[in-house]
This record gives structure tokens, sequence and C-alpha cells, in this order.
């Protein structure tokens, strides 16, 4: 395998050209003030550290977490039965039933949105007034986002030892203990994949909170976004670098969870 190391060679590049060289201008860009890109006026500030205590961060961030967890409380509770019911089923075409739920997502999402925009103003519909609220931006989260919780608890029952449930039922435990005791913990390095590919995007997402929010439900995406758009881009690279740094932050915790687990089956 030493032989092929420098395969990897153009991967470290383009690591290094896409990824870390953005972060550390954004990082240097965060000490400075200036109007947009135009480095020639910029001047040594703290102002884009101080911005951090501002109420409208707090309000953005909290709103965020807010989507988010029920997006993926949502999209587990529908999306578990549903793979479930796919794996554990006797459909001779379970791959054609996996093609139809992935079929929206071939569609471009900005046009899912807008046709749910277009949906929730229609005469019956906007009497319940949905546009403008967290529970639109939800709603749409969850039928975005809920294959991305799915296909990842699929793969993992699908490729579960079925011998151990029938070892179970051979040994008189009902079918509701079994799933408690063997399938749902065997199934939890799915499950809590399914749950950063849900809540990353939808806690750091702006399409769907700046299109059915309409301005109303503001997320910490929606901020990044504005304060670009006002050439703030010390402020903003400062606000990308702490979402960043949450999401890296939360990929590290799971992933030491899902090693955990693995590390207590094996001892058992």
């Amino acid at each position: 395998m030493k032989r092929f190391k420098w395969l990897a060679i153009p991967y470290f590049v383009w690591l290094i050209l896409l990824v870390a060289l953005p972060l550390v201008v954004m990082l240097v860009l965060t000490f400075f003030s200036s109007n947009g890109m135009n480095l020639s006026t910029a001047e040594f500030s703290l102002d884009a550290y101080k911005r951090l205590a501002d109420i409208s961060i707090l309000k953005a961030t909290w709103n965020s977490l807010v989507v988010a967890f029920f997006s993926v409380l949502i999209c587990f509770l529908l999306g578990y039965p549903v793979a479930y019911f796919i794996s554990f089923s006797k459909l001779r075409h379970k791959l054609l039933v996996l093609l139809f739920l992935i079929l929206p997502m071939w569609c471009n999402s900005m046009l899912r949105i807008v046709g749910w925009l277009r949906l929730f103003s229609t005469p019956i519909l906007s009497q319940f007034n949905l546009i403008g609220t967290n529970s639109a931006v939800i709603f749409v989260t969850v039928t975005t986002y809920l294959p991305f919780m799915i296909f990842p608890i699929y793969t993992v029952l699908e490729k579960m030892d079925r011998s151990l449930i029938e070892a179970s039922k051979d040994l008189g435990v009902n079918a509701w203990k079994t799933f408690l005791k063997i399938t749902f913990p065997l199934s939890l390095s799915g499950v809590s994949s399914g749950v950063v590919m849900v809540f990353l995007p939808a806690a750091t997402g702006f399409a769907i909170s700046q299109t059915i929010g309409q301005g109303k439900v503001r997320l910490i995406g929606n901020l990044i976004q504005s304060v670009f758009e006002k050439n703030n881009y010390g402020f903003g690279s400062l606000l990308s670098i702490l979402v960043s740094l949450l999401i890296i932050a939360i990929v590290l915790t799971f992933n030491k969870l899902q090693s955990k687990g693995r590390g207590s089956k094996a001892h058992a």
C-alpha cells in the first residue's frame, strides 16, 4: 500500500486549496474591518468578536437549534418505521421502493421549496397562515431531508445478523422486547448517521427558512447571508468559522459515541 501513497497527493492539494486556505483567509478577515474584499482600506479591528454578544445572534442560533431538533425528531419518528418496514418486509423489489424515496432528491431542492411555497399559498392552505412560521419551515425541512434519515438506518438494518433476532424469538422473548434489546441497539450507528445528516443542513441552511419563512424565521444561515450581503466580510467570516467548528464538534461527538458503542459491544 505504501507504493500507492503518491496517489493521495492530488487529494491533499485540493484539500489545502479548497478547505485549509479558505479557512485561513476567513480567520484573518475576522481581525479586520473593510468594505467587502477591498483590503486596501482594511483596518485591524476586533469589532467582529465584540458583536458576538448581539442578541440577534443568540436568537438566530436558538431558532436554528429548535428547527434542527424538531426536524431530526420528526425525521426519526417517520424514517425509522419506513426503514424497518422495507428492510424486514418480504418485498421482491426493495430497490424499487428505495428508488421512489430518492426520486424527489433528483429534482433541484430550490424547486421543491418553491413548490411548497406555492402550495401553502393556495386558497385552501392559505387560511392556516403557514407561510412565515416555524412549523412550515420544519415541515419543509423534514420533507427535504427525510431520505437522509431513512437510508442510513435501512443500510444498517439490512446488514444486521437476523439469526440474533431468531435466537431471541426461540428463547420466548416477545417481538417488542426483541426490538428494544437487539434490533434498535444494533441500528444505532445508522440512527446517529441519519441524525448528523439531517441536523447539520437543517441547522445551518438558509434556503428553506428564507423562502418559506419569508424573513420571519431567521436562522444562523440567514444571518450569515445578510452579513455578507452587507459586505461585512469580517463578521460573516467569524460566524462561518464558528458554525464550522460547531459542525466538526457534532461530528466528532457522534463518532466518539459510535466508537464507544462498538467497544462496549466487542467487550460484551
